[in-house]
């Protein structure tokens, strides 16, 4: 007989055995389990409590090898008075990706509607794609099937039970697990410690993506489907240095095509693309073109310098992109279109830039987005930058060197065309130096102004140019004061040499967001809200060697058929010419202010937006008014006139009255 403390010994022992034998043999193992790269499976379900009521099944995973692939011919019920059954199901997992098929399913969880369907087919690839289709799906008989949302996947509420509460279907789900990329056709979910049966995955496939391939260095036109399928991939490219074009570029989807596509890149780390026209229009209509759905892109060109600087220009501003059925402004990074409802439903980045891990950038020239993931993904344009490409800096020589010449360059102050006109002022032809330049704030200020509309103002001008440097520097500018368009800033200053262009500021306003002291990176833009206006600071365009730098530019031509450009260098000498607008009026010469501070300018109507502070320039009664065709001087005797003939009326009238009472 064993007493009772050697029986609590013995005890204890076989624990720590047990223990140990957990912990040597059965924890190891669990931790050394490789999760599968590809795995499929046809149907599971869980009870109120989380636990298994059917573990996957068929359940195929591989690793590696030959494919797997397992099937059954039917599943019955697992509890009763709930129906859930299935027929010919198989689950397939290969090298390339997995899938799960079922032929036919009926389920229907007690106290609530039936789900049937028919050739259910769930499947995803390693290179990030997945797809879910059906024969036929209904709930209740009525038939529930969006073939227009599977890619994205969607939700169908079933009636809800008054024993067993609501009961959601969802359809084409797709998730993340442990880094791999899952679908489940159909997933059937209950309220969790409620009902008997809590959740039902029916047609599930799993894909870890394959190992990525560096990015190509450039290229033109990429399209990916909504289920991650690559319908363009990123053609032309280049891996290396060179140049590729292409007349024409389409893919697996014909609804996207592209003409006149080329890439480039350079020894220095210098790339460049351009795209002649793209177009995706999925709507087959005549009026496809025009739709929401349509994108269209004309004349795009994408400028990544050695350095990882970029610029993205377009042959037309006014006709570049179209999307969300508009024609969109092409001057802010980023668009957001959005349905009746104001929900948004598109969006398109401009000139994008993502950092990499590895330090390089993606620079990204246009990407569009289908938010209702109905549409292709777009990328037009791609350029893998990394500060590595652009060489070892070489060792300086320690002797001095001689900057190159600049060719013959005129530079500026300001011009104008539309409603405000004025012709190029302070021209410093090569080899000159125009100064007019004094303190801002002084009564005698020269400055150059449009006159009594009061929509441009510049002040403190000095030009110059000379063989190695051409030059324009503003004290103080004011544009559109009291509008949404105003632009004020000081110390304004332009260089150009042969080695490149600097723009610096003392800092202001930009149609309302503020511009900080420093350096002005080239093509810095600003859009106005709403309104068509573009304001861009640093402008640069080369045309061979006719190369024209710009300080600041307005450009409404769309609006208000308006461009302002103040400090400007260019090859080309500037023409003195008339307003090309209406015709019959000179455009006005720049003038010498009048001694009014910048304050006492009347800004004229330019839009809805037109705004004037309060006791500013527009609540002035003291400004003298324009003249309207009448000569002040001559009221005085124009008031007696009028009096003399108040009161000659009145005699006559009383005479009258007498000679007629006389008579009778």
């Amino acid at each position: 007989m064993i007493t009772r403390p050697r029986t609590g010994l013995l005890t204890l022992v076989f624990g720590a055995v047990v223990t140990a034998a957990i912990v040597a043999g059965v924890v190891p193992a669990s931790g050394a389990a490789t999760i599968a790269s590809t795995s499929a499976s046809g149907i599971q379900m869980l009870d109120a409590d989380g636990g298994a009521l059917q573990q996957p099944a068929p359940l195929s995973e591989w690793t590696g090898g030959a494919t797997v692939e397992n099937s059954l011919a039917q599943t019955g019920d697992v509890l009763k008075l709930n129906t859930t059954r299935t027929t010919g199901v198989t689950a397939r997992a290969a090298s390339d990706g997995a899938q799960a098929t079922i032929d036919s399913g009926l389920f229907q969880l007690r106290d609530r509607v039936p789900i049937a369907f028919t050739g259910l087919r769930a499947s995803c690839g390693t290179d990030g794609s997945t797809s879910v289709t059906f024969d036929t799906l209904t709930v209740d008989g009525k038939n529930v099937l969006n073939t227009s949302k599977l890619s994205a996947g969607y939700t169908v509420a079933l009636p809800t039970s008054a024993t067993w509460g609501s009961t959601r279907l969802i359809v084409g789900e797709r998730t993340v697990d442990r880094g791999r990329a899952q679908v489940t056709a159909l997933r059937i979910e209950a309220e969790a410690g409620w009902s008997e049966i809590w959740r039902v995955r029916l047609g599930v496939a799993v894909c870890a993506p394959a190992a990525l391939a560096s990015p190509a260095l450039v290229s033109g036109v990429t399209v990916t489907a909504p289920s991650g399928a690559v319908l363009i991939p990123g053609a032309p490219h280049l891996d290396a240095e060179g140049s590729v074009s292409a007349q024409a570029v389409s893919g697996t989807a014909p609804a996207s095509t592209a003409s006149d596509v080329s890439v480039a890149h350079a020894a220095d780390g210098s790339s460049a693309v351009s795209v002649g026209s793209f177009r995706q229009v999925p709507d087959t209509s005549s009026v496809g073109d025009y739709m929401w759905s349509a994108l269209r892109v004309y004349g795009l060109r994408l400028s990544v310098d050695s350095d990882g600087s970029s610029r993205l220009t377009f042959a037309d501003t006014g006709s570049a992109v179209f999307v969300n059925g508009i024609w969109i402004n092409t001057g802010t990074d980023l668009y957001t279109g959005v349905d009746a409802t104001g929900s948004p439903r598109v969006r398109v980045h401009l000139n994008e830039r993502v950092a990499q891990s590895d330090g390089s950038v993606l620079i990204t020239a246009l990407r569009y987005e289908d938010l209702t993931g109905a549409y292709p993904a777009v990328s037009l344009g791609v350029v893998r930058w990394s500060p590595a490409a652009a060489g070892p800096t070489p060792t300086p020589e320690p002797t001095t060197t001689t900057a190159p010449p600049l060719p013959r360059r005129y530079a500026f102050a300001v011009d104008a065309t539309g409603p405000s006109a004025i012709a190029p002022a302070f021209v410093a032809a090569p080899g000159e130096t125009m100064t007019a330049h004094v303190a801002s704030t002084g009564a005698d200020a020269t400055a150059v102004t449009d006159g009594f509309a009061g929509q441009i103002a510049v002040r403190g001008i000095e030009t110059s140019s000379s063989d190695t440097a051409a030059s324009v520097g503003v004290d103080d500018l004011v544009l559109y004061p009291g509008t949404a368009m105003e632009v004020s800033l000081r110390d304004v200053r332009l260089r150009v040499t042969a080695v490149g262009t600097t723009l610096t500021t003392g800092g202001g306003t930009v149609a309302g967001q503020t511009v900080p002291a420093g350096a002005v990176a080239a093509g810095t833009r600003f859009a106005v809200a709403g309104r068509t206006a573009v304001v861009t600071l640093n402008a640069q365009a080369l045309d061979g060697q006719a190369q024209t730098a710009v300080a600041l530019q307005v450009d409404d031509r769309r609006g208000l058929g308006a461009l302002v450009r103040v400090g400007v260098v260019t090859a080309d000498a500037p023409q003195n010419s008339s307003d090309p607008g209406s015709g019959s009026q000179p455009a006005p010469q720049p003038r010498p202010s009048d001694g009014s501070s910048p304050e006492q300018l009347t800004p004229g109507p330019i839009g809805k937006d037109d705004v004037r502070a309060v006791g500013g320039a527009a609540a002035s009664t003291s400004t003298a008014l324009a003249k309207t065709g009448a000569e002040v001087s001559a009221v005085p005797g124009l008031i007696i006139a009028g009096v003399l003939a108040a009161v000659g009326g009145g005699v006559l009238i009383v005479f009258t009255r007498r000679r007629r009472a006389g008579r009778g």
